[in-house]
């Protein structure tokens, strides 16, 4: 659920029309007189208005760095964009909604430079690269001010994943200290986050992120899938005012991520994907939003898992349905029916917790399967056909240490905790560092009425078990939905990470952008 001034029994299922509401009713209803009521949008359908859906899949250009690291730019800026038709305001990359995907190689630099628009700060985080957490490399405690630009230079290992990962804002801040890129975990006149919101939600929500891809993940199929079509498929949603305007939380209101939305594939309303009959498709589905789960569901279908969190599974698993939290990607194969016919890719109703929201069935995108019949590339991979290059199963090794994270929330639903503090620039999580070359097993307990979608910044984890049930293979991931606690009794992950490569902060929260700017965010000491 997100946080609000106004209590959470205000942001329920009750809605009360603000209109019935005076202030002279409130102030004899007892309701302090500073209470804001969360920021409203009109329903699906009025937001819809103006929006024309069904237009062919226009998916996002592509940002390729290159093998000599060519320097990629984007500018961040408000600005009018359109979609499927209609114009709202926001905020994005290149003057779209539908940033460019960045194409990286591993073993290969890049350098990204960020140009800020804005009229607040804001930094880039590149989500799920195996890539140092310092410097100018993948630093969430850089602030770049408005006016100011920032070049990130990566450098990937040469053995990193090849799969679909993805970049956004990471403003843990609103300005920065002084004139010019600070480095902010560094600065202790910065106010740390628990006494300033964060801006990640807002600038997530308004437009601020996109797909990125490294590698190609088809190498490792079999001979006669290496060449299938593939296709990036961004989801995110927009609650749009009357105005025309993506909703934004100010001093006094908040975004309900429990409200009307429309949801969105590669920033368009329900387009068209097409397929020739028995073709094989590449799809990278992710979650580019700031706060809304996705349950996918492709009708008459089953998808072809290869990789989770641009993580490659050991063997091909096949899925009816697929969980995408805020952040989450999945590399999947499809294969259309040898007839012709349509199809609908959708979000299943979901719930993520009695204290969380209730999202609603959602049709997403229509898949035409029309034309010549493919021959090209046989049938659709079988479940449990090996694949390449998946990390060591980390269970059956040493630990170093045993860690608890306990995720919290207070009863109204406004801030958010780790271990019951919330985020501070200047403080890590631990008192004691982890070291490089170590493996460590911690313990994710959830004590609120929702769930919580962890992620790992710079590492991905192996999950050991959720509610104690291990999962059917071992393989590893950078996002894992923490469920929701039941009758008092904390929902649990145990997940296994091993410290490579990179010594520094290497942060962790909760992936609902609304929380981790509320508190619910922290890091740990890396040491050689």
């Amino acid at each position: 659920m997100r946080p609000s001034d106004s209590p959470r029994a205000l942001r329920r299922r009750v809605r009360i029309t603000l209109a019935a509401l005076t202030a002279g009713a409130l102030i004899a209803a007892g309701a302090i007189a500073a209470v804001a009521i969360p920021q409203s949008a009109p329903s699906t359908a009025q937001q819809e208005q103006g929006m024309t859906p069904g237009a062919p899949l226009a998916e996002p250009a592509v940002a390729d760095a290159g093998p000599d690291g060519t320097d990629i730019n984007l500018d961040a800026d408000k600005v009018r964009f359109t979609v499927s038709g209609k114009e709202v305001w926001g905020q994005a990359y290149n003057g779209a909604l539908l940033a460019p995907t960045l194409r990286l190689q591993p073993g290969r630099g890049a350098s990204i430079t960020l140009h800020n628009r804005l009229h607040v700060a804001t930094n880039l985080h590149f989500h799920g690269l195996h890539t140092s957490p310092e410097g100018s490399s993948d630093n969430p405690f850089v602030c770049i001010p408005p006016g100011a630009s920032y070049t990130y230079r990566l450098r990937l290992p040469a053995d990193h994943q090849q799969g679909t990962f993805w970049y956004h804002s990471h403003a843990m801040e609103t300005s920065c200290p002084a004139t010019g890129v600070t480095n902010s975990g560094h600065s202790h006149s910065m106010p740390s986050a628990s006494s300033m919101p964060g801006d990640v939600e807002n600038q997530i929500f308004a437009g601020l992120s996109g797909a990125l891809v490294v590698g190609d993940s088809r190498t490792s199929l079999p001979a006669g899938l290496r060449d299938v079509p593939e296709h990036t498929i961004e989801l995110r949603d927009a609650q749009i005012d009357t105005s025309g305007k993506i909703v934004q939380s100010t001093a006094k209101t908040s975004i309900d991520s429990n409200a009307d939305t429309v949801r969105l594939v590669d920033g368009q309303l329900r387009p068209t994907l097409s397929m020739r009959p028995g073709e094989t498709q590449l799809w990278r589905l992710a979650n580019v939003g700031a706060d809304i789960f996705y349950r996918l569901q492709l009708d008459g279908y089953r998808f072809t898992v290869l990789a989770e969190d641009g993580n490659e599974y050991p063997a091909a698993t096949d899925a009816s349905e697929l969980l995408l939290p805020p952040g989450k990607r999945y590399d999947v194969l499809v294969t259309a029916a040898p007839t012709a016919g349509t199809t609908a890719l959708r979000t299943l109703a979901y719930s993520n917790g009695p204290q969380g929201d209730q999202y609603p069935d959602a049709e997403l995108m229509k898949v035409a399967i029309a034309g010549t019949p493919s021959t090209a590339t046989g049938p659709q991979l079988a479940a449990g056909t090996a694949l390449g290059g998946a990390p060591g199963d980390l269970a059956a090794g040493p630990v170093a240490q045993r860690r608890t994270v306990v995720l919290s929330e207070d009863s109204s639903g406004t801030s958010f905790y780790v271990n019951g503090r919330q985020f501070s620039m200047d403080h890590p999580t631990f008192d004691t560092a982890a070291k490089l070359g170590t493996v460590e097993e911690w313990t994710i307990q959830n004590t609120a009425g929702e769930d919580h979608p962890f992620h790992m910044h710079t590492n991905a984890f192996q999950v050991l078990s959720v509610n104690g049930t291990a999962p059917a293979a071992a393989h590893r991931q950078d996002t894992i939905t923490v469920p929701h606690a039941v009758n008092g009794v904390p929902g649990q992950v145990v997940i296994r990470q091993a410290f490579t490569d990179y010594p520094g902060r290497w942060m962790f929260h909760c992936h609902i952008a609304a929380h981790e700017d509320h508190g619910m965010m922290g890091y740990i000491q890396v040491v050689p």
